[in-house]
């Protein structure tokens, strides 16, 4: 009875807390990216060093699809998240900003799926 009462006690602590997790992108490409995630609620720009993202209030970022934009359309894009640590974007048609034939990756490290997360785009 006392461990149940505990228990609704800790549960009423944490009515009306919204949780949040944050995303850090660290790019190493010359390459300005467009960028999707889950729980963000808006199309983020990620430019060459790091970006940090906020998830919306009771959502977390758990996943995030990359995307070279040329001329408003996508012209290469990959998605790394959570269940799925690493991309590229081998065989879709080069940036203009990477040499010539290369293609850029992604990686993506996160705990859990409440835990902050580390993208590195290169």
């Amino acid at each position: 009875m006392k461990k149940l009462l505990l228990g609704a006690c800790i549960l009423l602590g944490t009515t009306g807390i919204a949780q949040a997790n944050i995303v850090t992108v660290n790019n190493l490409t010359a390459c300005t990216y467009e960028a999707t995630m889950t729980g963000y609620g808006a199309i983020a720009t990620i430019p060459p060093g790091i970006s940090t993202f906020t998830s919306l209030a009771g959502f977390d970022i758990n996943s995030i699809k990359i995307i070279y934009m040329s001329g408003g359309t996508g012209l290469a894009s990959c998605s790394v998240g959570l269940g799925y640590m690493s991309s590229n974007t081998m065989g879709q048609p080069t940036p203009p900003c990477l040499p010539p034939g290369a293609y850029f990756s992604a990686a993506w490290a996160q705990a859990t799926s409440t835990a902050n997360a580390t993208a590195i785009i290169f």
